[in-house]
C-alpha cells in the first residue's frame, strides 16, 4: 500500500512539474512548431497519473473492505461488544464460519466502530454488571475470545474455562463480552 501510494504521488508530482514546465515554454513562445508535441506530452503524462491514482483508489478500497490487520488480530465484536449467545446448550460465536477462517476477526472497516475503540460508557459500569460479569478468563485470569480459534467450530467450551456457566445478578448469561474498557483510540 505505501509503496503503490508513494509511487503514485512521486508521479503526480513529477508529471505535473513537466506539463507546468512544458505549458510555460509555450506561453513564453520558447516551444515554437512543438505544440502537437507538447500537447501529446501532457494528454500523455495526465492519463498516466490518472491510471495510477485510480489503482491505488481501487486497491485502497479493497484493502479497506475486505482485509483486516493480522498482528495482533482483533477479534469481531457485535455492536454490544457480544461475540458470543447461548443457543441449544452452549454457547456460539456470533461470527465464526466454516469456510472462512478470518470471520471472526475485525476488517479494517469495522474498526472505526465504537465497540473498537475508546468508550466512556463502560467506564460506567458497576461491577456486577451483565457486561463486566459476562467475560471469559483463561488459567491465568486473562481475557479471552475463544472465537478467535477457528479450531472451536464455532462452540465454546465451557469446561476449559470455568466449571459453571458464567452469571450476573443471579442471572445466567446469555451473551458472552468482551471488556470494552479501554483509553485507545489507535482503531478510529
Amino acid at each position: 500500500m505505501y509503496g503503490l501510494e508513494y509511487s503514485s504521488l512521486i508521479m503526480d508530482i513529477f508529471f505535473s512539474f513537466v506539463c507546468c514546465l512544458l505549458g510555460f515554454l509555450n506561453y513564453y513562445g520558447v516551444a515554437k512548431g512543438f505544440e502537437k508535441i507538447i500537447g501529446i506530452i501532457g494528454l500523455a503524462s495526465g492519463v498516466i497519473c490518472f491510471i495510477m491514482t485510480l489503482v491505488y483508489i481501487c486497491y485502497s478500497g479493497y484493502i479497506f473492505t475486505n482485509d483486516f490487520p493480522e498482528i495482533p488480530g482483533i477479534g469481531k465484536l457485535d455492536k454490544d461488544g457480544s461475540y458470543a449467545e447461548w443457543k441449544d446448550g452452549k454457547y456460539k460465536c456470533k461470527f465464526y464460519d466454516k469456510d472462512d477462517i478470518n470471520a471472526a476477526y475485525a476488517k479494517y472497516s469495522d474498526l472505526w466502530k465504537k465497540q473498537y475503540n475508546y468508550n466512556k460508557d463502560y467506564y460506567f459500569l458497576s461491577p456486577t454488571s451483565e457486561i463486566l460479569s459476562c467475560i471469559l478468563l483463561n488459567s491465568y485470569s486473562i481475557e479471552i475470545n475463544p472465537c478467535e480459534d477457528y479450531s472451536s467450530n464455532g462452540e465454546i467450551k465451557l469446561s476449559h474455562y470455568s466449571p459453571n456457566r458464567p452469571q450476573y445478578e443471579g442471572k445466567d448469561c446469555d451473551k458472552l463480552y468482551y471488556n470494552q474498557k479501554s483509553d485507545s483510540i489507535a482503531n478510529k
